[in-house]
C-alpha cells in the first residue's frame, strides 16, 4: 500500500502538524502516537511529558502501559527537567498542543525536524500510515475529541483579579460534586491547579481554564469521548467561570 505524509512547519521550524492523505493530524493526536510507538516497538523506557492543555488521550494509553506522565504547566520550558541530558527517569516524547514535540536524547526545545523524522520512522518500521495507527489507538483505547476557545472578559479584570476569579472555579467543582454539562450531570473526578483549572471528570472528559496574564481573556480547552459534546463542554466551563 502507499505511504502518505503531508507536513508543515512553522517558519522558525519549531511546531509541527502532519497530513496521511485522509485527514490532518494535530500534535494531540501525534503525541500520542509517537509515545505508543517509543514504548510498544522502540521498547524505550522512561516517562512522558505533556501540558496541562493538551490531549488526555496519552494519559489513557500510559496508564494502561504503566508509564509515568509529566503534566506541567503550559510553555515548552517545563519539560526540561525530563528531556536534559543527566534526567532521570527521561521523557520519550514531550509534547503539547500547540503543535510542539521533542524526545529522547534530543533539543531541550520544541523541534519540527525530530516531529518530521519520528514520524517517518514510524511509518517505515510499522508499515503503517498515521492516519491508520491513530484507528488503531483509537480502537483499543475510545476517541477523544479536544478543542480550545476563549472569551474576553472586561479590561479591569486583567492581572490578578482574573486569576483569582479562575481560581474560583476549583472550588465550585471540587472532586466528588456534579457539574451540569448539556443534558448530563458529570462527576468531577480531579482537580488539577498547575496551570489555571483542570476539571477532570469520571468519564475522562475535562475542562481546562485558564487566565491570560496579558490580555482581558480566559482561555478554554475541552475534551470529551464524543464529538457531540464540544459546544456543551465550553459552555459549562463558560458558566462555572462567571457563577458566583
Amino acid at each position: 500500500s502507499w505511504f502518505r505524509l503531508g507536513c508543515i512547519f512553522d517558519p522558525d521550524g519549531d511546531r509541527v502538524r502532519f497530513y496521511d492523505g485522509t485527514r490532518e493530524i494535530d500534535m494531540n493526536r501525534f503525541g500520542a502516537i509517537a509515545f505508543h510507538y517509543m514504548v510498544t516497538w522502540r521498547k524505550e523506557k522512561g516517562v512522558v511529558a505533556k501540558s496541562v492543555a493538551t490531549s488526555n488521550f496519552v494519559n489513557i494509553i500510559a496508564e494502561k502501559l504503566g508509564v509515568p506522565v509529566m503534566e506541567t504547566q503550559v510553555g515548552f520550558k517545563n519539560f526540561r527537567p525530563w528531556l536534559s541530558r543527566n534526567a532521570d527517569p527521561k521523557a520519550l516524547i514531550a509534547f503539547e498542543e500547540s503543535d510542539g514535540i521533542s524526545g529522547l536524547n534530543n533539543t531541550l526545545e520544541k523541534d519540527a525536524q525530530f516531529g518530521l523524522l519520528l514520524a517517518l520512522e514510524i511509518m517505515a518500521v510499522t508499515g503503517k500510515n498515521l492516519g491508520e495507527y491513530l484507528d488503531e489507538l483509537y480502537k483499543e483505547y475510545g476517541c477523544f475529541y479536544p478543542t480550545r476557545s476563549g472569551f474576553e472578559v472586561d479590561k479591569s479584570l486583567v492581572g490578578a483579579p482574573l486569576k483569582a476569579k479562575v481560581d474560583a472555579v476549583a472550588r465550585k467543582a471540587a472532586p466528588g460534586t456534579n457539574v451540569t454539562v448539556g443534558d448530563k450531570q458529570k462527576e468531577v473526578r480531579k482537580i488539577l491547579t498547575l496551570d489555571g483549572v483542570k476539571i477532570i471528570f469520571t468519564d475522562d472528559s475535562w475542562m481546562l481554564i485558564r487566565p491570560s496574564g496579558t490580555e482581558p481573556k480566559v482561555r478554554i480547552y475541552t475534551e470529551c469521548r464524543e464529538e457531540a459534546e464540544k459546544d456543551a463542554m465550553f459552555e459549562a466551563a463558560k458558566k462555572l467561570f462567571f457563577q458566583d
